[in-house]
C-alpha cells in the first residue's frame, strides 16, 4: 500500500471507531456542524494531499537518499528512527500548536477549529486551508532536520491522524481506563478542556499523541469524562460557527 492509502485508511478507521463510541457511551447530546466541519475539509482536500501526499514523501525519500538529518547522519537503526521520528514530529506539532495560539496571524486561522461549539470526531476535520498551508513549510522541515524516514513519516502520520479523529470523540472512557491512558496519550477528556470556552483552559492541553509534552512544558489542565462545561468560544468569532462560508471567511476579518 501507499503511504496516503495507510494514512486514509488510518483516520477513516479513527473516525469510526469514534461514531460508534459516540453511539455508546455519548459524553452529551450533540448537534454537531457536519456541514461545515466536513465542508472546511472538502475546501483543505488538496493542501491536506500536499501534506500528507507529495512534499512529506518526498522530503523524506531524500533525506533516506542523501542521508541527511541527525538520525541519517547518526546512523539509528530503523526501529529506533521510526520512533525517534514519531516523538520528534509529535513535539513539532505540540510546539506548532501552541503558537498557534499565541501569535494573532496564526489564531485567525486556528480560532476556526475551536469555534465549533459541538466538538465530536468532524471536529477533526475543522482545520482551514491557510492553517494547513502555513503548517507545511515547519512539518517539512521537521522531517528534514530530524532525518527522518519513510517508514517513520509514514508511522507518525497513521497515528497522529487517528489520534486526532479520536481525541475529538464526544465520548466517555471508563475511570481507570481514562487515568491509565492519560499518563501517555491525550484523551478525549483531556483535549475537550482544550476546547472549553475559557481561553485560560483552551491554551492548555496542546498535545495530539502524547499527553507528557503538556506535562513536561506546564500546560497541561486536567479533565474528567465526568466534567461537563460550555466549549466552543465566547467572543472572537465574527460569523456563524456552523456556516462553511463564513467560517472559510472568517480569519480575513476575526480579532481575538
Amino acid at each position: 500500500m501507499t503511504p496516503e492509502v495507510v494514512v486514509s485508511a488510518s483516520v477513516a478507521a479513527a473516525l469510526g471507531l469514534g461514531l460508534v463510541a459516540e453511539r455508546v457511551a455519548p459524553h452529551e447530546p450533540l448537534r454537531p456542524a457536519w456541514l461545515a466541519n466536513a465542508g472546511i475539509w472538502a475546501t483543505a482536500l488538496a493542501l491536506r494531499a500536499l501534506v500528507f501526499g507529495a512534499a512529506e514523501w518526498s522530503v523524506a525519500r531524500w533525506v533516506e537518499a542523501s542521508h541527511f538529518g541527525l538520525l541519517q547522519v547518526a546512523g539509528a537503526p530503523l526501529w529506533a528512527a521510526v520512533l525517534a521520528t514519531a516523538l520528534g514530529l509529535d513535539l513539532t506539532s505540540y510546539a506548532w500548536h501552541r503558537v498557534n495560539h499565541s501569535l494573532p496571524l496564526l489564531w485567525r486561522f486556528h480560532h476556526v477549529h475551536h469555534a465549533d461549539p459541538a466538538v465530536h470526531v468532524s471536529t477533526a476535520l475543522r482545520f482551514h486551508p491557510g492553517e494547513i498551508l502555513l503548517s507545511v513549510p515547519v512539518r517539512l522541515a521537521a522531517i528534514a532536520l530530524l532525518g527522518a524516514p519513510v517508514a517513520g513519516v509514514v508511522v507518525f502520520e497513521a497515528v497522529f491522524g487517528a489520534a486526532n479523529a479520536l481525541q475529538h470523540g464526544s465520548f466517555d472512557l471508563p475511570r481507570a481506563l481514562e487515568r491509565a491512558l492519560g499518563r501517555v496519550i491525550v484523551t478525549p477528556a483531556l483535549h475537550r478542556r482544550h476546547h472549553s470556552v475559557l481561553r485560560a483552559e483552551h491554551d492548555s492541553n496542546y498535545g495530539t499523541i502524547f499527553s507528557f509534552w503538556d506535562r513536561l512544558f506546564g500546560s497541561r489542565c486536567a479533565n474528567t469524562s465526568a466534567e461537563h462545561f460550555p466549549l466552543g468560544l465566547r467572543e472572537g468569532v465574527t460569523g456563524d460557527p456552523r456556516a462553511l462560508g463564513a467560517m472559510l471567511a472568517e480569519p480575513f476579518r476575526a480579532t481575538r
